[in-house]
């Protein structure tokens, strides 16, 4: 499932083709690891992005990249021209050994390649603590992909969509993937099972003042039994 909402009444941005031709570009470049480009033909990057609108002069603020920074390897030389592109990970002050080890895993990526990263802007966003990850109204484009079910579930889903709200400029986009449930299943209001009910996370996001813009089938799976663990 991707949505698209906006911090104020807005039209979707749409992509030019500079940005089309930067994009394919990195998305066959040598920096990306053998891994993450495999994984292409189930996330569709490309696709996924320029539903999103974005262009290559933004500032974009992802949220949780993750220890593998697999749309960081996309997101930061498509931006590193004329962009910004700042990565809010996981509260550096947290004991937590999984997010410090991540913390680790993902900086060690970034010292690795400085050609690629070298111009990455790490900042922190996670409840309670990091809510203020950028200046308020900096940003053009905040993205995270398959992280808000674990703020349902981790109950700090509207400290994180307020945070971000006060990052975006007014007018500007929040994009969000998720694991779908099935739309017969039962309502899980806590997330528990990983998947999200689509109109249960749009109705939370519109509450934190965002417009809903749209949805997209781009990385809906009929083979995703709606089960895993």
């Amino acid at each position: 499932c991707l949505a698209a909402f906006a911090a104020a009444a807005s039209n979707p941005p749409a992509s030019d083709a500079a940005t089309l031709a930067t994009l394919d570009k990195v998305l066959a470049g040598n920096h990306r690891s053998d891994a993450n480009r495999a994984r292409d033909k189930y996330r569709h990057p490309k696709e996924t992005l320029l539903f999103f609108g974005l262009r290559d002069n933004m500032t974009v603020l992802e949220v949780w990249p993750g220890a593998s920074g697999w749309w960081t390897e996309i997101l930061a030389p498509l931006l590193g021209a004329h962009g910004r592109y700042i990565a809010a990970g996981w509260d550096p002050k947290s004991e937590n050994k999984y997010v410090q080890d991540g913390l680790k895993a993902f900086q060690a990526k970034l010292d690795a390649d400085p050609a690629s990263f070298g111009k990455v802007e790490v900042t922190a966003l996670q409840a309670p603590n990091a809510l203020n990850p950028v200046p308020a109204g900096s940003v053009d484009l905040v993205l995270t992909f398959r992280n808000f079910h674990n703020w349902i579930a981790g109950g700090s889903a509207e400290a994180m969509l307020k945070a971000m709200y006060d990052a975006l400029k007014p007018g500007g986009i929040l994009g969000i993937e998720d694991h779908r449930a099935a739309p017969t299943a039962p309502i899980d209001s806590q997330a528990q099972s990983g998947y999200v009910n689509e109109q249960l996370t749009i109705e939370l996001i519109k509450k934190a003042v965002f417009e809903f813009l749209g949805s997209s089938e781009i990385n809906a799976n009929p083979k995703d039994t709606k089960d895993y663990e």
